[in-house]
């Protein structure tokens, strides 16, 4: 069976327009992620928030490394 690839995007965050920052990555690429394990960080005026992988497999590729994003932006795909 083929390895299905998966979008990595910022989920919504009722941050109506105020800026969002991708602060870090807490994994690498080709490191084994697992569903929940903490991936990436951003911050907003309001809080820093950690964003859970959706999915279990390997981090292919990282699109954006840090700055700013908004939602929905396309952040990187894991291998599952």
């Amino acid at each position: 069976m083929p390895d299905m690839r998966v979008e990595i995007r910022l989920q919504s965050l009722g941050a109506d327009g105020s800026e969002i920052m991708l602060s870090r990555w807490l994994k690498e690429v080709d490191d084994i992620v697992s569903e929940g394990d903490e991936l990436f960080e951003v911050e907003s005026e309001k809080a820093t928030i950690v964003f859970e992988a959706e999915t279990s497999g390997i981090l292919a590729e990282i699109i954006v490394r840090e700055g700013n994003i908004k939602e929905g932006d396309l952040l990187g795909y894991i291998d599952a």
